[in-house]
């Protein structure tokens, strides 16, 4: 490496705690060597907790001041910034405190969804299906059309109480105690308009769009439901959720 470079990785293990010897490249005078690398030492890491704090509001709320910031400042060790963009620095943050608290994970669901949301609100643009153009198919495409997911759409799979405790938070509320539900519960997340929105999905409609995510057309959607679910009338259930999807914003355009 250069000598710049050395300078750089040395700085760089400064900022995470890490054994170096930058001090000793440092020039004395003015404000003490010591007393200028904290500045920079907590700066670093005073932005990356400012960082995830705007990405995991409602986890911040959860935890608390403290208990967050120390849960900021154990991660951006264990996963500094890699990126020029400070966007994605906490990516790994839900699957991290998954690992941390492993008994407690409404910890890292909370946090999943506050990414999910994050996602969703910045994801990129894309032609929304309207009821006109739904209404505008030949008959004769229905055997072979399928429908496109926004980049915005996202999915999560919650085992607790995560979306009581999201929404209570979300209104400066007490949250309600953790508790594992039942059954697992499937989410939906996307941006409609401008905004970023989420609903828990019943077992029908998770599969329905898994299939679309899947690239399967509509017509095999329609098989796919009525093998899974004999039980219900899966031609009209399939018919009221494609218009619920169009009101939504939550499809793009058709493909044959």
């Amino acid at each position: 490496m250069t000598a710049l470079e050395v300078l750089q990785v040395e700085f760089q293990a400064l900022l995470l705690d890490q054994p170096q010897q930058f001090a000793a490249a440092v020039k004395t005078g003015g404000i003490g060597v010591e007393r200028r690398l904290a500045i920079y030492h907590r700066a670093y890491r005073g932005r990356l907790v400012e960082t995830l704090l705007d990405s995991y509001g409602h986890t911040a709320a959860y935890l608390g001041d403290e208990a967050f910031e120390r849960e900021a400042c154990d991660y951006l060790i264990a996963h500094p910034s890699s990126q020029p963009s400070l966007r994605w620095f906490g990516a790994a943050f839900p699957a991290w405190l998954a690992e941390r608290h492993p008994q407690d994970l409404d910890i890292a669901e909370l946090a999943a969804l506050d990414w999910a949301l994050r996602e969703a609100f910045d994801a990129a643009d894309a032609q929304t299906l309207t009821p006109a153009d739904l209404a505008a198919l030949p008959a004769e495409a229905w055997a072979t059309v399928g429908f496109g997911l926004p980049p915005s759409y996202r999915r999560l799979r919650l085992s607790h109480n995560t979306l009581t405790i999201w929404q209570a938070l979300d209104q400066d509320e007490a949250p309600p105690s953790a508790e594992p539900l039942a059954q697992t519960l499937d989410v939906l997340i996307w941006r409609r308009g401008t905004s970023p929105h989420f609903r828990s999905l019943a077992a029908l409609e998770a599969a329905a769009l898994d299939a679309l995510a899947q690239g399967r057309s509509f017509a095999m959607l329609c098989e796919d439901l009525s093998e899974r679910f004999p039980e219900k009338d899966t031609a009209s259930e399939a018919g009221g959720l494609l218009w619920r999807w169009v009101e939504e914003g939550l499809l793009t355009a058709p493909c044959f």
